[in-house]
């Protein structure tokens, strides 16, 4: 019965997750789980807990990408299976699970037999560590933040403010404490207490939300955004002057929009069509509209390639590129090569090289710091081009992958925390959607309709101020590691 709980509560909380059910589950969705952990006697009792929570959790909340990894891709690249598709899947929510099994190797050093249980350590202990566990999941080749608990909140405007402090991380602990809380409380009317604590949450979060102050301060930079809609069968399998002219003619449109910057989605061409006829044709395309456009294509070489995006002046020529750093799995890369050597049947089209730098574009002097698809998922990006200069964030993206709208909305909350954490105007533009526009302190401004071409101006405000989050980002999570541990031995 305990495990059935446990599962429930891994459910549960995928369940809050954005585009799934309701997001404030979230505050009561960790209790079972949390008891099971505290009460169980036997270490591989513990164990199991971790694995079914998370992984249940985890398949939950990602459940979107069966259809993507089975039936889209299989469409579209030949001999991509959708057995392997589901064996995929499987894999990757086993592999998602590692980082949660930190709760469980400091729940063994925690739960001692001479232990006696205090309440306020107790619910202290389970907070830094599983905000510990998340933070794990921001690190090494299999890196990727999504589950997170803190995604959960990205509505919960008045609170979703702390994130300037200590990032989409201090609202999972946050999270984590609330559940605690009524876990380990000997009051026997659990419910009673859980009802005062989200109504407290909730209190909170609306007297937040009166006090956040119009998006006003700042130079004002207007700029247009272009949504393409072209399936991905089309993109994969059709010539590159067949995908230039589904989006030619909305280029050439943006002419009639103000603003000095044009921005395309990502992967805008398949191909690396540099020194081709079909470049000088765009190079003329450009020319003739008098503005700015970055767009993304790879850059491919003897040696390497990439998921770049580049930088095109009202002349049509390159003058900056930005490589994608962070890489996704399997789909773009390989990780840890002697392990995982023989999986390169995930691939989709190629394997890219990982950029070195996190360079800014410059726009008739604004700073554009530009990030391409999943590296919304990882803070590390945004922070960083945040302190390179950029005075907004931007991201180009190919959705055009993900049939569901909770994909499309659990990828897209991910530019909703980084625009808070670093208090910058987020624009997000995409093929198939979701292309929007989101202020400094996640308010979402404007949004497309998704799954249409659409063009339309965004006007983003420019800041320059770091935020709390973006000097103290590292000693926050060294001060969650060092804390869980002493709780674990002490």
């Amino acid at each position: 019965m305990a495990y059935l709980l446990t599962l429930f509560s891994g459910i549960l909380t995928g369940l809050a997750m954005p585009g799934n059910l309701f997001s404030f589950l979230i505050w009561g969705s960790l209790i079972f789980y949390l008891k099971n952990m505290a009460f169980s006697e036997k270490t591989y009792q513990r164990f199991f807990h971790t694995l079914i929570f998370s992984f249940s959790m985890l398949a939950t909340t990602l459940w979107w990408q069966i259809p993507v990894l089975s039936k889209n891709i299989p469409e579209v690249i030949g001999g991509y299976s959708s057995v392997l598709g589901y064996l995929a899947f499987f894999g990757m929510i086993l592999l998602l699970t590692l980082p949660y099994f930190f709760i469980w190797l400091m729940s063994e050093l925690y739960n001692r037999k001479w232990r006696k249980y205090n309440y306020v350590q107790l619910v202290l202990f389970y907070s830094f560590a599983f905000t510990a566990a998340e933070i794990l999941k921001q690190y090494g080749d299999l890196a990727f933040t999504g589950g997170s608990l803190g995604y959960a909140l990205y509505d919960h405007i008045g609170i979703l403010q702390l994130a300037s402090f200590g990032g989409y991380l201090f609202l999972s602990f946050i999270i984590v404490l609330v559940n605690s809380v009524v876990a380990f409380s000997k009051d026997k009317d659990t419910l009673k207490k859980l009802f005062i604590c989200v109504s407290l949450v909730y209190a909170i979060n609306f007297s937040f939300e009166r006090f956040i102050p119009q998006n006003t301060e700042g130079e004002d930079f207007s700029l247009t955004a272009i949504q393409l809609n072209i399936p991905q069968e089309i993109k994969y399998q059709s010539g590159v002057w067949n995908q230039y002219a589904l989006f030619s003619d909305l280029l050439s449109d943006s002419k009639n929009y103000p603003g000095d910057l044009v921005i395309l989605p990502e992967s805008a061409f398949i191909q690396d069509i540099k020194d081709t006829e079909i470049s000088n044709m765009l190079k003329l395309n450009i020319k003739n509209l008098g503005k700015s456009v970055i767009m993304g294509y790879p850059t491919v070489t003897e040696t390497d390639a990439y998921n770049t995006a580049y930088l095109y002046n009202e002349n049509g020529e390159i003058t900056d590129s930005y490589n994608k750093v962070k890489l996704t799995p399997f789909a773009e890369f390989l990780p840890y090569n002697v392990i995982f050597g023989k999986m390169s049947m995930f691939r989709l089209i190629r394997y890219y090289t990982p950029g070195e730098n996190y360079n800014i574009f410059n726009v008739k002097g604004v700073p554009v710091g530009t990030q391409i698809c999943f590296e919304t998922y990882f803070p590390e990006v945004s922070s960083k081009l945040t302190e390179n200069g950029a005075g907004f964030l931007l991201a180009i993206t190919n959705d055009g992958w993900f049939n569901t709208n909770t994909g499309l909305k659990q990828h897209f909350t991910q530019s909703v925390f980084r625009a808070v954490e670093n208090r910058r105007d987020f624009v997000q533009v995409s093929n198939t959607g979701i292309t929007a526009h989101i202020d400094r302190y996640g308010r979402i401004t404007e949004k497309f309709d998704t799954g249409k071409n659409y063009t339309d101006n965004f006007n983003v405000k420019l800041n320059t101020e770091k935020t709390v989050y973006n000097s103290t980002k590292t000693l926050f999570q060294i001060a969650v590691f060092i804390i869980t541990l002493l709780l674990a031995i002490i």
